[in-house]
Protein backbone atom coordinates (compact mmCIF):
# COMPACT_ATOMS: atom_id res chain seq x y z
CA UNK A 1 0.00 0.00 0.00
CA UNK A 2 2.92 2.32 0.75
CA UNK A 3 4.57 1.76 -2.09
CA UNK A 4 1.58 2.59 -4.65
CA UNK A 5 0.71 5.72 -2.77
CA UNK A 6 4.25 6.61 -3.05
CA UNK A 7 4.12 5.89 -6.94
CA UNK A 8 0.82 7.51 -7.07
CA UNK A 9 2.77 10.60 -5.12
CA UNK A 10 5.48 10.79 -7.64
CA UNK A 11 3.02 10.91 -10.90
CA UNK A 12 0.82 13.98 -9.12
CA UNK A 13 4.58 15.51 -8.65
CA UNK A 14 5.42 14.91 -12.15
CA UNK A 15 1.85 16.05 -13.00
CA UNK A 16 2.56 19.44 -11.57
CA UNK A 17 6.11 20.31 -12.48
CA UNK A 18 4.88 20.31 -16.19
CA UNK A 19 2.33 22.02 -15.69
CA UNK A 20 4.27 24.37 -13.56
CA UNK A 21 6.97 24.54 -16.81
CA UNK A 22 3.81 25.74 -19.16
CA UNK A 23 2.92 28.53 -17.20
CA UNK A 24 6.27 30.04 -15.83
CA UNK A 25 7.54 32.93 -17.61
CA UNK A 26 11.18 31.80 -18.74
CA UNK A 27 12.37 34.75 -17.32
CA UNK A 28 10.99 34.10 -13.95
CA UNK A 29 13.14 30.43 -14.43
CA UNK A 30 16.61 31.73 -15.53
CA UNK A 31 16.60 34.16 -12.10
CA UNK A 32 15.70 31.13 -10.00
CA UNK A 33 18.93 29.50 -12.12
CA UNK A 34 20.80 32.11 -11.15
CA UNK A 35 20.03 32.76 -7.34
CA UNK A 36 20.47 28.68 -6.86
CA UNK A 37 23.99 29.29 -8.77
CA UNK A 38 25.06 32.14 -5.96
CA UNK A 39 23.82 29.93 -2.91
CA UNK A 40 25.72 26.71 -4.75
CA UNK A 41 29.05 28.45 -5.15
CA UNK A 42 29.29 30.10 -1.26
CA UNK A 43 27.93 26.68 -0.31
CA UNK A 44 31.02 25.32 -2.37
CA UNK A 45 33.25 27.70 -1.36
CA UNK A 46 32.86 27.15 2.65
CA UNK A 47 32.48 22.92 2.54
CA UNK A 48 34.95 21.58 -0.40
CA UNK A 49 38.25 22.08 0.36
CA UNK A 50 39.63 21.97 -2.75
CA UNK A 51 37.65 24.68 -4.00
CA UNK A 52 38.05 26.57 -1.27
CA UNK A 53 41.46 26.20 -1.62
CA UNK A 54 41.41 27.44 -5.70
CA UNK A 55 39.29 30.37 -4.61
CA UNK A 56 42.55 31.27 -2.22
CA UNK A 57 45.41 30.83 -5.02
CA UNK A 58 42.87 32.76 -7.87
CA UNK A 59 42.49 35.27 -4.74
CA UNK A 60 38.95 35.11 -4.84
CA UNK A 61 37.18 36.55 -1.88
CA UNK A 62 33.81 34.38 -1.61
CA UNK A 63 32.08 37.07 -0.26
CA UNK A 64 33.22 39.18 -2.92
CA UNK A 65 30.45 37.08 -5.57
CA UNK A 66 27.10 39.00 -4.50
CA UNK A 67 25.09 38.51 -7.84
CA UNK A 68 25.65 37.08 -11.12
CA UNK A 69 27.73 39.42 -12.75
CA UNK A 70 30.51 38.93 -10.13
CA UNK A 71 30.04 35.25 -10.06
CA UNK A 72 30.15 35.11 -14.32
CA UNK A 73 33.65 38.23 -13.97
CA UNK A 74 35.22 36.45 -10.97
CA UNK A 75 34.48 32.54 -10.50
CA UNK A 76 37.40 30.22 -11.85
CA UNK A 77 36.15 27.45 -14.87
CA UNK A 78 36.77 23.83 -14.06
CA UNK A 79 37.19 20.80 -15.79
CA UNK A 80 38.88 17.66 -15.99
CA UNK A 81 42.58 18.88 -15.30
CA UNK A 82 42.12 20.83 -12.52
CA UNK A 83 39.45 19.20 -10.46
CA UNK A 84 40.13 15.42 -10.56
CA UNK A 85 43.41 15.50 -11.69
CA UNK A 86 44.89 17.72 -9.90
CA UNK A 87 42.93 17.02 -6.65
CA UNK A 88 42.53 14.18 -4.41
CA UNK A 89 38.64 12.88 -4.00
CA UNK A 90 38.21 13.63 -0.45
CA UNK A 91 39.49 17.44 -0.96
CA UNK A 92 36.72 17.50 -3.58
CA UNK A 93 33.84 16.76 -1.85
CA UNK A 94 31.78 18.61 0.77
CA UNK A 95 33.21 18.69 4.17
CA UNK A 96 35.64 16.59 2.71
CA UNK A 97 34.67 13.12 3.98
CA UNK A 98 32.84 10.37 2.15
CA UNK A 99 30.05 9.76 4.04
CA UNK A 100 27.00 8.33 2.38
CA UNK A 101 28.33 7.27 -1.15
CA UNK A 102 26.71 4.98 -2.70
CA UNK A 103 27.61 4.69 -6.26
CA UNK A 104 30.82 6.14 -8.42
CA UNK A 105 30.79 5.94 -11.89
CA UNK A 106 33.43 6.90 -13.91
CA UNK A 107 33.70 8.89 -17.40
CA UNK A 108 34.69 6.99 -20.29
CA UNK A 109 38.28 7.84 -20.47
CA UNK A 110 38.15 9.15 -24.27
CA UNK A 111 40.30 12.59 -23.00
CA UNK A 112 42.65 10.40 -21.86
CA UNK A 113 42.16 11.52 -18.05
CA UNK A 114 39.29 10.08 -16.27
CA UNK A 115 36.86 11.92 -14.33
CA UNK A 116 33.94 10.29 -11.41
CA UNK A 117 30.71 10.87 -10.58
CA UNK A 118 30.36 10.21 -6.98
CA UNK A 119 26.97 9.78 -6.00
CA UNK A 120 25.22 9.55 -2.60
CA UNK A 121 21.75 7.54 -2.32
CA UNK A 122 19.93 11.29 -2.04
CA UNK A 123 21.61 11.96 -5.21
CA UNK A 124 20.62 9.29 -7.24
CA UNK A 125 16.85 9.48 -6.15
CA UNK A 126 16.63 12.87 -7.01
CA UNK A 127 18.61 11.44 -10.66
CA UNK A 128 15.78 9.06 -10.39
CA UNK A 129 13.30 11.34 -10.54
CA UNK A 130 14.47 14.04 -13.01
CA UNK A 131 14.91 10.79 -15.24
CA UNK A 132 11.76 9.75 -14.77
CA UNK A 133 10.26 13.06 -15.44
CA UNK A 134 12.07 12.76 -19.03
CA UNK A 135 10.85 10.12 -19.33
CA UNK A 136 7.42 10.70 -18.47
CA UNK A 137 6.87 13.91 -20.63
CA UNK A 138 8.22 12.04 -23.65
CA UNK A 139 7.31 8.90 -23.63
CA UNK A 140 4.26 8.87 -21.46
CA UNK A 141 5.60 6.18 -18.75
CA UNK A 142 2.83 7.20 -15.99
CA UNK A 143 0.11 5.68 -18.43
CA UNK A 144 1.75 3.08 -20.64
CA UNK A 145 3.43 0.19 -18.68
CA UNK A 146 6.50 0.23 -19.96
CA UNK A 147 9.96 -1.68 -20.18
CA UNK A 148 13.52 0.30 -20.17
CA UNK A 149 16.47 -1.98 -21.57
CA UNK A 150 19.81 -0.81 -20.63
CA UNK A 151 22.69 -1.16 -23.15
CA UNK A 152 25.12 1.68 -22.41
CA UNK A 153 28.62 0.60 -21.90
CA UNK A 154 29.23 -1.55 -18.59
CA UNK A 155 28.64 0.59 -15.33
CA UNK A 156 26.44 3.43 -16.72
CA UNK A 157 23.33 2.96 -14.86
CA UNK A 158 19.88 4.53 -15.75
CA UNK A 159 18.55 5.99 -12.75
CA UNK A 160 14.77 5.00 -13.35
CA UNK A 161 11.60 3.41 -11.39
CA UNK A 162 11.05 1.44 -14.38
CA UNK A 163 11.25 -2.35 -15.04
CA UNK A 164 15.03 -2.10 -16.40
CA UNK A 165 16.95 -4.90 -17.87
CA UNK A 166 21.24 -4.25 -17.64
CA UNK A 167 22.34 -5.73 -20.84
CA UNK A 168 25.69 -3.61 -21.22
CA UNK A 169 26.94 -4.01 -24.79
CA UNK A 170 25.86 -7.56 -25.31
CA UNK A 171 23.95 -8.15 -28.27
CA UNK A 172 22.75 -11.34 -27.26
CA UNK A 173 21.51 -10.12 -24.01
CA UNK A 174 19.53 -7.50 -25.30
CA UNK A 175 17.82 -10.06 -28.23
CA UNK A 176 17.08 -12.39 -25.69
CA UNK A 177 15.24 -9.84 -23.06
CA UNK A 178 13.38 -8.73 -26.12
CA UNK A 179 12.15 -11.79 -27.33
CA UNK A 180 10.83 -12.99 -23.80
CA UNK A 181 9.85 -9.94 -22.12
CA UNK A 182 8.98 -7.46 -24.34
CA UNK A 183 5.09 -8.60 -25.11
CA UNK A 184 4.71 -8.17 -21.38
CA UNK A 185 4.80 -4.45 -21.81
CA UNK A 186 2.85 -1.61 -23.85
CA UNK A 187 6.17 -0.15 -24.97
CA UNK A 188 10.14 -1.30 -24.78
CA UNK A 189 12.69 1.48 -24.78
CA UNK A 190 16.04 0.82 -25.92
CA UNK A 191 18.97 3.27 -24.46
CA UNK A 192 22.79 2.82 -26.02
CA UNK A 193 24.76 4.49 -28.21
CA UNK A 194 23.83 4.61 -31.63
CA UNK A 195 25.97 2.77 -33.54
CA UNK A 196 25.16 0.04 -31.40
CA UNK A 197 21.58 0.58 -31.27
CA UNK A 198 21.84 0.79 -34.98
CA UNK A 199 23.64 -2.81 -34.72
CA UNK A 200 20.81 -4.29 -32.94
CA UNK A 201 17.99 -2.95 -34.81
CA UNK A 202 19.40 -4.21 -37.92
CA UNK A 203 21.12 -7.72 -36.86
CA UNK A 204 18.04 -8.38 -34.68
CA UNK A 205 15.81 -8.07 -38.01
CA UNK A 206 18.59 -9.95 -40.05
CA UNK A 207 19.35 -12.94 -37.96
CA UNK A 208 17.23 -12.99 -35.10
CA UNK A 209 13.15 -13.10 -36.31
CA UNK A 210 12.60 -10.04 -34.53
CA UNK A 211 10.33 -7.66 -35.69
CA UNK A 212 10.60 -4.24 -34.78
CA UNK A 213 7.56 -3.09 -36.71
CA UNK A 214 5.23 -5.40 -34.60
CA UNK A 215 4.70 -3.61 -30.29
CA UNK A 216 6.11 -0.79 -29.73
CA UNK A 217 9.65 -0.26 -29.51
CA UNK A 218 11.40 2.88 -28.90
CA UNK A 219 15.60 4.06 -28.98
CA UNK A 220 17.21 6.69 -26.31
CA UNK A 221 20.74 7.30 -28.12
CA UNK A 222 23.32 8.70 -25.36
CA UNK A 223 27.43 8.39 -25.73
CA UNK A 224 27.34 11.20 -28.94
CA UNK A 225 25.62 12.66 -30.89
CA UNK A 226 23.37 11.32 -33.77
CA UNK A 227 23.04 12.58 -37.19
CA UNK A 228 19.25 13.61 -38.44
CA UNK A 229 19.45 11.34 -41.16
CA UNK A 230 20.13 8.56 -38.45
CA UNK A 231 17.35 9.22 -36.95
CA UNK A 232 14.90 8.68 -40.60
CA UNK A 233 16.92 5.56 -41.41
CA UNK A 234 16.51 3.82 -38.01
CA UNK A 235 12.65 5.22 -38.55
CA UNK A 236 12.36 3.36 -41.94
CA UNK A 237 13.90 0.13 -40.22
CA UNK A 238 11.46 -0.07 -37.05
CA UNK A 239 8.22 1.21 -38.86
CA UNK A 240 8.21 4.31 -37.04
CA UNK A 241 6.60 7.72 -38.59
CA UNK A 242 8.29 10.09 -37.41
CA UNK A 243 5.86 12.83 -38.95
CA UNK A 244 3.05 11.34 -37.37
CA UNK A 245 2.52 12.26 -33.95
CA UNK A 246 0.29 8.67 -32.97
CA UNK A 247 2.62 6.79 -34.72
CA UNK A 248 4.03 3.95 -31.83
CA UNK A 249 7.32 4.17 -31.34
CA UNK A 250 10.06 7.30 -30.77
CA UNK A 251 13.53 7.47 -31.86
CA UNK A 252 15.35 10.56 -28.96
CA UNK A 253 18.59 11.21 -27.84
CA UNK A 254 19.45 12.49 -24.17
CA UNK A 255 23.38 13.50 -23.06
CA UNK A 256 24.90 13.06 -19.58
CA UNK A 257 28.39 13.89 -18.04
CA UNK A 258 29.82 11.05 -15.76
CA UNK A 259 30.83 13.54 -13.29
CA UNK A 260 27.74 15.61 -13.55
CA UNK A 261 24.74 13.94 -14.19
CA UNK A 262 23.31 11.02 -16.65
CA UNK A 263 20.68 13.37 -18.03
CA UNK A 264 21.68 16.37 -18.54
CA UNK A 265 20.11 17.47 -21.61
CA UNK A 266 17.16 15.67 -23.92
CA UNK A 267 15.35 16.01 -26.61
CA UNK A 268 11.11 16.08 -26.49
CA UNK A 269 8.68 15.63 -29.25
CA UNK A 270 8.93 19.37 -29.74
CA UNK A 271 12.79 19.73 -30.07
CA UNK A 272 12.69 16.43 -31.98
CA UNK A 273 9.87 18.15 -34.64
CA UNK A 274 12.41 21.65 -34.63
CA UNK A 275 15.33 19.65 -35.55
CA UNK A 276 14.01 17.82 -38.17
CA UNK A 277 12.20 20.83 -39.93
CA UNK A 278 15.75 22.39 -39.40
CA UNK A 279 17.17 19.61 -41.46
CA UNK A 280 15.30 20.22 -44.38
CA UNK A 281 14.64 24.00 -44.14
CA UNK A 282 17.68 26.18 -44.81
CA UNK A 283 16.13 29.70 -43.54
CA UNK A 284 15.11 27.97 -40.58
CA UNK A 285 18.47 25.78 -39.64
CA UNK A 286 20.01 29.19 -40.31
CA UNK A 287 18.06 31.55 -38.36
CA UNK A 288 18.27 28.74 -35.44
CA UNK A 289 21.70 27.75 -35.71
CA UNK A 290 23.81 30.43 -37.55
CA UNK A 291 24.60 31.28 -41.30
CA UNK A 292 26.05 28.87 -43.33
CA UNK A 293 25.09 25.70 -41.03
CA UNK A 294 24.92 22.56 -43.17
CA UNK A 295 24.32 19.69 -40.66
CA UNK A 296 21.81 19.95 -37.75
CA UNK A 297 23.58 19.84 -33.96
CA UNK A 298 22.02 18.01 -31.55
CA UNK A 299 18.88 19.95 -29.83
CA UNK A 300 17.29 19.24 -26.58
CA UNK A 301 15.79 21.10 -23.71
CA UNK A 302 17.63 22.02 -20.13
CA UNK A 303 15.77 22.57 -16.44
CA UNK A 304 16.80 25.46 -15.22
CA UNK A 305 16.17 24.62 -11.64
CA UNK A 306 18.73 21.75 -12.11
CA UNK A 307 21.95 23.98 -14.14
CA UNK A 308 23.08 27.01 -15.03
CA UNK A 309 24.17 27.20 -18.11
CA UNK A 310 26.49 29.75 -19.79
CA UNK A 311 28.56 30.09 -23.17
CA UNK A 312 32.16 31.05 -23.68
CA UNK A 313 33.57 31.89 -27.12
CA UNK A 314 35.24 28.99 -28.96
CA UNK A 315 37.13 28.42 -32.28
CA UNK A 316 34.73 26.99 -35.66
CA UNK A 317 32.15 30.34 -34.37
CA UNK A 318 30.91 28.19 -31.48
CA UNK A 319 30.80 28.53 -27.75
CA UNK A 320 31.85 26.12 -25.21
CA UNK A 321 29.39 25.38 -22.59
CA UNK A 322 29.85 25.56 -19.48
CA UNK A 323 27.89 23.53 -16.71
CA UNK A 324 27.07 24.85 -13.09
CA UNK A 325 24.81 22.04 -11.10
CA UNK A 326 22.91 23.28 -8.59
CA UNK A 327 21.91 20.31 -6.32
CA UNK A 328 22.45 20.62 -2.75
CA UNK A 329 22.89 16.53 -2.90
CA UNK A 330 25.92 17.24 -4.99
CA UNK A 331 28.64 15.03 -2.97
CA UNK A 332 31.30 16.69 -5.75
CA UNK A 333 30.37 20.52 -6.48
CA UNK A 334 30.94 21.47 -9.71
CA UNK A 335 30.64 25.15 -10.99
CA UNK A 336 31.07 26.28 -14.32
CA UNK A 337 32.40 22.74 -15.18
CA UNK A 338 33.98 22.99 -19.12
CA UNK A 339 32.80 19.85 -20.87
CA UNK A 340 34.34 20.34 -24.22
CA UNK A 341 31.14 20.68 -26.42
CA UNK A 342 30.68 23.02 -28.30
CA UNK A 343 27.17 24.57 -28.32
CA UNK A 344 24.57 27.42 -28.15
CA UNK A 345 21.63 28.28 -25.96
CA UNK A 346 18.69 29.27 -27.52
CA UNK A 347 16.42 30.84 -25.11
CA UNK A 348 12.68 30.33 -24.60
CA UNK A 349 11.58 33.89 -25.88
CA UNK A 350 14.44 33.59 -28.80
CA UNK A 351 13.30 30.28 -30.19
CA UNK A 352 9.56 32.23 -29.94
CA UNK A 353 10.95 35.36 -31.88
CA UNK A 354 12.80 32.97 -34.69
CA UNK A 355 9.40 30.94 -35.09
CA UNK A 356 7.06 33.84 -35.27
CA UNK A 357 9.23 35.68 -37.99
CA UNK A 358 8.75 32.79 -40.14
CA UNK A 359 5.18 32.10 -39.62
CA UNK A 360 5.82 28.74 -37.59
CA UNK A 361 4.40 29.81 -34.48
CA UNK A 362 2.48 26.14 -34.68
CA UNK A 363 5.88 24.76 -33.69
CA UNK A 364 6.47 26.69 -30.45
CA UNK A 365 7.28 24.07 -27.55
CA UNK A 366 4.88 24.02 -24.70
CA UNK A 367 7.53 23.75 -22.30
CA UNK A 368 8.66 27.49 -21.67
CA UNK A 369 12.21 25.57 -21.25
CA UNK A 370 15.41 26.69 -23.02
CA UNK A 371 17.15 24.85 -25.55
CA UNK A 372 20.63 23.95 -26.04
CA UNK A 373 22.37 23.03 -29.09
CA UNK A 374 25.18 20.82 -28.58
CA UNK A 375 27.37 20.69 -32.06
CA UNK A 376 30.01 18.00 -30.41
CA UNK A 377 33.56 18.92 -29.41
CA UNK A 378 35.29 20.29 -32.76
CA UNK A 379 36.68 17.10 -33.33
CA UNK A 380 38.14 17.50 -37.11
CA UNK A 381 41.01 16.78 -39.61
CA UNK A 382 42.13 19.95 -42.13
CA UNK A 383 43.57 19.60 -45.32
CA UNK A 384 43.86 22.80 -47.71
CA UNK A 385 42.54 25.38 -45.18
CA UNK A 386 39.09 22.82 -45.64
CA UNK A 387 37.95 21.30 -42.78
CA UNK A 388 35.84 17.73 -42.74
CA UNK A 389 33.83 16.68 -38.84
CA UNK A 390 32.60 13.73 -38.24
CA UNK A 391 29.13 15.06 -38.09
CA UNK A 392 29.06 15.57 -42.09
CA UNK A 393 30.15 12.14 -42.23
CA UNK A 394 27.72 10.61 -40.72
CA UNK A 395 25.00 12.73 -42.35
CA UNK A 396 26.24 11.90 -45.70
CA UNK A 397 26.16 7.81 -44.93
CA UNK A 398 22.79 7.66 -43.53
CA UNK A 399 21.20 9.82 -46.60
CA UNK A 400 21.11 7.13 -48.75
CA UNK A 401 19.20 3.87 -46.97
CA UNK A 402 21.33 1.60 -48.87
CA UNK A 403 24.54 2.54 -48.34
CA UNK A 404 23.44 2.78 -44.08
CA UNK A 405 22.43 -0.77 -44.04
CA UNK A 406 26.29 -1.66 -45.45
CA UNK A 407 28.16 -0.05 -43.09
CA UNK A 408 28.96 -0.25 -39.06
CA UNK A 409 28.53 3.42 -38.96
CA UNK A 410 32.24 3.30 -37.25
CA UNK A 411 34.76 5.55 -39.95
CA UNK A 412 37.98 7.12 -39.49
CA UNK A 413 39.55 10.68 -40.91
CA UNK A 414 43.01 10.64 -41.97
CA UNK A 415 44.47 13.43 -43.63
CA UNK A 416 46.96 12.80 -46.45
CA UNK A 417 48.95 15.23 -48.69
CA UNK A 418 46.15 16.81 -50.39
CA UNK A 419 43.20 14.55 -49.50
CA UNK A 420 41.37 13.05 -46.54
CA UNK A 421 41.05 9.65 -46.34
CA UNK A 422 37.72 8.04 -45.17
CA UNK A 423 38.20 4.65 -43.71
CA UNK A 424 35.17 3.28 -43.88
CA UNK A 425 34.06 -0.18 -41.67
CA UNK A 426 31.94 -2.56 -44.07
CA UNK A 427 28.68 -4.84 -41.53
CA UNK A 428 29.78 -8.48 -41.05
CA UNK A 429 28.82 -10.26 -44.25
CA UNK A 430 28.73 -7.33 -46.80
CA UNK A 431 31.32 -6.80 -49.58
CA UNK A 432 32.01 -3.64 -51.10
CA UNK A 433 30.13 -3.19 -54.57
CA UNK A 434 30.84 0.24 -57.60
CA UNK A 435 26.94 1.37 -56.10
CA UNK A 436 27.52 1.80 -52.69
CA UNK A 437 31.15 3.41 -53.48
CA UNK A 438 29.39 6.08 -55.90
CA UNK A 439 26.49 6.80 -53.26
CA UNK A 440 28.76 7.53 -50.47
CA UNK A 441 31.14 9.86 -53.36
CA UNK A 442 28.07 11.96 -54.04
CA UNK A 443 26.35 11.72 -50.47
CA UNK A 444 29.58 13.53 -49.23
CA UNK A 445 29.98 16.21 -51.68
CA UNK A 446 26.26 17.62 -50.30
CA UNK A 447 28.17 17.84 -47.22
CA UNK A 448 32.05 18.84 -47.92
CA UNK A 449 33.42 20.30 -50.10
CA UNK A 450 37.15 18.92 -49.29
CA UNK A 451 38.67 16.69 -51.02
CA UNK A 452 38.63 13.13 -50.60
CA UNK A 453 39.18 9.70 -50.47
CA UNK A 454 37.09 6.83 -49.37
CA UNK A 455 37.83 3.97 -48.71
CA UNK A 456 35.79 0.55 -47.67
CA UNK A 457 37.09 -2.38 -45.51
CA UNK A 458 35.52 -5.35 -44.73
CA UNK A 459 34.13 -5.59 -41.44
CA UNK A 460 37.55 -7.54 -40.26
CA UNK A 461 40.04 -5.72 -42.28
CA UNK A 462 39.22 -1.79 -40.76
CA UNK A 463 42.18 -1.02 -39.52
CA UNK A 464 40.85 0.23 -36.15
CA UNK A 465 38.51 -2.82 -35.71
CA UNK A 466 39.81 -3.08 -32.31
CA UNK A 467 38.60 0.25 -31.49
CA UNK A 468 35.12 -0.77 -32.29
CA UNK A 469 33.66 -2.62 -28.94
CA UNK A 470 30.93 -0.34 -27.71
CA UNK A 471 32.24 0.19 -24.41
CA UNK A 472 34.56 3.02 -25.06
CA UNK A 473 33.92 6.19 -27.31
CA UNK A 474 35.24 5.16 -30.74
CA UNK A 475 37.49 8.27 -32.37
CA UNK A 476 36.88 9.23 -35.96
CA UNK A 477 39.47 11.78 -36.32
Amino acid sequence: MLSYLSTQLEKYKRKKLINLLKSTDPESLLRFSEKNVLATFQRAAIRSPAYSKLLAVKQINPASIKDIKSFIANAPFLDKVNTFQENEILDLCLDGNFNNVKSLLTSSGHSGIFSFGVNTNENLKTSSKSIDFGLNYTFNIDKKKSLLINCLPMGVKVNTSLTIAETSTREDMVWAVIKKFSHLFEQTVLVGEGSFLKKIIEDGADYQGINWKKGCFSLITGEEGIAENYRNYIAHLMGIDLNNPQSPGIIGSSMGVAELDLNIFHETKNTMALRRLAHTNQQFREALFGKGTLVCPMLFVYYPHRTYIEEIPAEFGQNHIVISMLSKQMKIPLLRYKTGDLGKIIPYNKLKSILSSLGLQALMPELKLPLISIFGRGQNVKVGGISLFPEEVKEAIYSDFELASQVTGAFKLIPQDSHINIFIQLRKGKQLNDIVKEKMAVAMRRYSEAPLNIIFYTYNTFPYFMEVDYERKFSYA
